[in-house]
C-alpha cells in the first residue's frame, strides 16, 4: 500500500526546494535522536533548511538543514519531525502532508501488528483413528 500520493508529494517537494532557504523547528522524534547521536538540538531554536527532496514513499519529503550556531553537523530529517514556519507560504500544505503521512505510516503500522497476531499455528493436527489398523 502506498504511503504517498506520488504527484502531491514530489509537487510539494519541488515547491519547497524552490522556497529555501526556509526556517523549521525539530519535533520530538528528531530531538531525541539527535540528543542520543550526541549532537543536541533546540525545540526553540529556528534552524535553516538548505535544500528539500523527495525521497519516495520509504523516506518522504526529506530536508537537509544547516548546522546550528554551537553545531557543526549536517542534519538530515524527514519533514514530518520538523514543525514548519507558520508564516511560510506552503505552511499549511506541509501540515496536510505531514498529517496524511503520519496517518498513512501508522495505518502500515497496524496492518502489520495484525497480520502477525492473527497468525494461527501451523502444526499439523493429527486424524484421530478408530484403532489399530483401521
Amino acid at each position: 500500500m502506498p504511503i504517498d500520493d506520488y504527484e502531491i508529494a514530489t509537487q510539494l517537494s519541488r515547491q519547497l526546494d524552490e522556497s529555501v532557504p526556509f526556517n523549521v523547528r525539530p519535533r520530538s522524534p528528531l530531538l531525541k535522536r539527535m540528543r542520543d547521536e550526541g549532537t543536541p538540538m533546540s525545540a526553540e531554536c529556528d534552524y535553516i533548511v538548505d535544500k528539500v527532496m523527495y525521497g519516495g514513499d520509504e523516506g518522504g519529503i526529506f530536508c537537509v538543514i544547516q548546522p546550528g550556531e554551537k553545531d557543526t553537523t549536517v542534519v538530515g530529517a524527514s519533514i514530518t519531525h520538523l514543525t514548519i514556519d507558520p508564516s511560510h507560504p506552503l505552511a499549511e500544505a506541509v501540515k496536510a502532508y505531514q498529517r496524511k503521512r503520519t496517518h498513512q505510516l501508522r495505518l502500515q503500522d497496524q496492518r502489520g501488528f495484525a497480520a502477525l497476531a492473527s497468525q494461527t499455528s501451523t502444526a499439523k493436527k493429527r486424524k484421530r483413528s478408530s484403532g489399530f489398523g483401521r
